[in-house]
């Protein structure tokens, strides 16, 4: 870890910070701008910048939570339920301070098991076949359910189309060309970044150019003394982050969850385990802002611990910082911690870095980004569509790359339109191709179609993914619908 990567993990830090408290720039989307910087980047400086930038845009989020009821990033939709009550109630550098400090000890903790968790789950990935391989793809794609937003047949409609995205180009086994209509422009397939670029960064300007209102937060001003930690308050909180990072950090684990679904699911169990709550929730109880902000930060340890040592993403985020990863050389997956384990803690310090800093910058940069979301959308729209168009030229000189980003940016919108979740097909184009390769990969080794079913159900690995699976799509579709009756209640 060099001077000059501390430097870019700190200015990732910082840009992450700014756009993800940005009402409508989600983390997915602040990560897919910033990777789009990187192109021609060295890897190492290229990764502190994302990881940093994937540290600042979370913790970001709580800073319009709490200010405008509009959360920056859907990790801190939980975060508004108690915190705009609480400025409300005039206590909003109370909340902010709570928000600030809970998420710093969330990503410390997340950091902490990441650093248990990563070589044990490395060691045992090693064990994996074709088969393992290909379940553990498919168990990525459970994600669907969770990016759906309550709408599992259309989530499940945008993920085939991301499939079919996935397959154009030349099939991986026989080298023939499919779904190229003729064209030699697709003979290379669909390039995944550009596509990335187009349905989140292309797709949200287009949204917008119609939006020129600004938000009314000139009321709003925080005092950084009353940022700053404030023990009679966190010890009202304590119990909450002793529980919540480790639930965080578990949720970000499992494939298709991460610190959207973290944030839900620890405040739902806050209301339930927490007896005597400062006030009652829903009308500014500091657990309330602690449970969420603890534990969507310490999902992030736990997201990107999957996404290097399985090689699927633990949310949306990690999909895009996956696809990153293949960019710059680096080839998470089950050998990944055998081959390039160095590059596992050089990670883990930029983690660390983008936690310390994201606290700083939190504390000393919130009235500044308060006076940038008060700025008419129309200034930022401009400065996106630059970032869209000379990312996607980026990749490899080609202005093809910015023509497809062009199309997915109109496809997003027109899926978005439509109420079809973008993040699902996103998920598929970035997992097809794997599951693909290894599902071939495993029939020619096992001689066939039906060898190949019997392996799945005589392998131990094997049949303990696939119950995995099962248990996971449930559970994510059972989370998620609770979080959509608690959204619409509040």
């Amino acid at each position: 870890m060099t001077l000059i990567m501390v430097l870019y993990a700190i200015v990732g830090t910082a840009l992450g910070l700014f756009m993800g408290a940005l009402p409508g720039i989600t983390v997915t989307m602040t990560a897919v701008l910033v990777v789009s910087l990187t192109y021609g980047w060295p890897m190492m400086e290229a990764l502190a910048f994302i990881v940093g930038a994937f540290c600042g845009g979370v913790t970001g989020g709580c800073i319009s939570a709490i200010a405008l009821n509009i959360p920056g990033t859907s990790a801190a939709v939980a975060t508004s339920f108690d915190g705009y009550p609480l400025l409300k109630r005039g206590e909003a550098d109370n909340a902010l301070s709570i928000g600030l400090a809970t998420s710093f000890m969330g990503g410390l903790i997340g950091l902490l098991i990441m650093l248990a968790a990563g070589p044990a789950i490395g060691s045992f990935a090693l064990k994996f076949g074709s088969q393992e391989y290909f379940l553990i793809t498919m168990w990525g794609l459970t994600l669907v359910a969770v990016l759906s937003r309550g709408n599992t047949v259309k989530g499940l409609a945008a993920a085939f189309f991301g499939l079919f995205v996935g397959m154009i180009g030349m099939d991986p086994v026989m080298g023939m060309l499919r779904f190229t209509f003729g064209t030699g422009i697709l003979k290379g397939g669909i390039n995944f970044v550009a596509a990335m670029i187009g349905l989140f960064g292309m797709k949200e300007v287009i949204k917008q150019l119609s939006k020129t209102e600004s938000f009314n937060i000139t009321g709003t001003v925080y005092n950084i003394k009353g940022l700053l930690p404030k023990p009679h308050l966190l010890k009202k909180v304590w119990h909450t982050v002793l529980w919540g990072g480790p639930l965080g950090t578990l949720i970000g684990l499992l494939p298709g969850t991460g610190g959207d679904v973290g944030c839900i699911v620890a405040y739902g169990v806050a209301k339930q385990v927490t007896r005597n709550p400062s006030r009652p929730f829903g009308e500014g109880a500091y657990e309330g802002v602690a449970a969420p902000e603890v534990a969507n930060n310490a999902a992030i340890g736990g997201a990107l611990t999957t996404m290097m040592t399985l090689g699927i993403p633990g949310d949306s985020v990690t999909a895009v910082i996956l696809g990153s990863f293949y960019l710059h050389g680096l080839l998470p997956g089950p050998t990944f911690m055998l081959t390039e384990k160095h590059y596992f803690y050089v990670i883990v310090w930029c983690v660390l870095v983008g936690t310390i800093m994201a606290y700083v910058f939190g504390i000393l940069g919130s009235n500044l980004i308060l006076k940038a979301i008060n700025l008419p959308k129309w200034l930022l729209v401009p400065f996106i569509t630059i970032l869209c168009i000379v990312g996607s030229y980026a990749i490899s000189n080609n202005l093809y790359d910015v023509m497809i980003m062009m199309v997915f940016g109109i496809i997003g919108y027109l899926f978005e339109k439509g109420g079809f979740p973008t993040g699902p097909i996103v998920l598929a184009v970035i997992l097809g191709p794997m599951i693909e390769r290894n599902l071939r990969q495993a029939l020619v080794l096992t001689g066939g179609f039906f060898p190949f079913l019997s392996s799945l159900v005589t392998r131990p690995i094997s049949i303990v993914l696939l119950i995995l699976m099962v248990v996971s799509f449930v559970l994510q579709s059972k989370v998620m619908s609770a979080a959509n009756n608690r959204s619409k209640a509040a």
